[in-house]
């Protein structure tokens, strides 16, 4: 008998008890029908029912930076581009920031949400690709291997497929059909939750670090061809630096592909909402 049956019971005994001898005042009486009524209210399920969740929200402050960081990668891809290299770094920085500091006040602060688990990783991508491309691709700077570029761009676009699938398949899982508009709302109809690997967190981690350094690299490279004031050892030295780190960027971005492939627990069926 569960904690809420319990309470139900003891209410109904009340009067009774006043009748068989048990000498309850009226006071009592009141007192113990409103302890009883204010346990009920308080257990879990009655609370899961009358405050609104937040899991079907997005208009939560981790939400809104994420979507703030979708909306300056374009930003940062038309800096690098143009060759204003101090606005691209800032607002890298800024996304870089914001992807640690959304997760967090998400946890802190209880504020998970299905549509965190769709717009985070989304974001991430959207970052990566635009600001990898405008540094590696012809019309950029072109400071990135081209090889380095297409692992980095390949592993997206094979899990920006992969979440296509998985959408249809578990849109199919809990609400039996799909349809175009429930295809692309996700926040009426949230079907998966994305959960990213270890490796995979690393490496968005290390792409970052990558990515900025590039940015930084080419800062720091016009600045000294301005002021001719080059010091070829340590500009060797930053370089080779550099092209190894890339080799480890490439290593982990081939084991993340990987770890989605052979994961069982990426990702998550999500029941129909009630």
């Amino acid at each position: 008998m569960t904690k809420h049956q319990c309470s139900l019971n003891m209410i109904k005994l009340l009067p009774a008890m006043t009748n068989h001898n048990v000498f309850l005042r009226p006071q009592t009486l009141r007192y113990t029908k409103f302890t009883l009524m204010r346990r009920m209210l308080s257990t879990p399920s009655r609370r899961a029912k009358s405050i609104p969740s937040i899991l079907s929200s997005i208009y939560t402050v981790p939400n809104l930076l994420t979507i703030s960081r979708i909306a300056a990668a374009p930003l940062i891809g038309h800096c690098i581009i143009s060759n204003n290299l101090v606005p691209a770094l800032a607002l890298f920085t800024y996304s870089c920031l914001t992807d640690f500091l959304d997760g967090y006040m998400a946890r802190r602060y209880n504020m998970k949400s299905v549509a965190g688990t769709v717009l985070d990783p989304m974001a991430d991508k959207i970052l990566m690709l635009v600001t990898t491309a405008s540094l590696a691709f012809p019309g950029g700077p072109q400071i990135i291997p081209a090889s380095l570029a297409g692992m980095i761009i390949g592993r997206d676009v094979m899990l920006g497929l992969s979440a296509i699938y998985f959408r249809i398949a578990s849109l199919k899982h809990a609400y039996g059909q799909v349809t175009w508009s429930s295809f692309w709302d996700v926040f009426r109809f949230p079907s998966a939750e994305v959960r990213p690997t270890q490796i995979s967190k690393w490496n968005t981690f290390l792409q970052m670090i990558y990515l900025g350094w590039a940015v930084a690299h080419m800062i720091a490279h016009s600045y000294t061809a301005d002021k001719n004031d080059i010091d070829g050892d340590s500009r060797n030295l930053n370089q080779v630096a550099f092209e190894y780190f890339g080799y480890l960027v490439g290593v982990t971005t081939g084991l993340s592909g990987a770890s989605y492939i052979f994961s069982r627990n990426a990702v998550k069926y999500l029941n129909k909402l009630k």
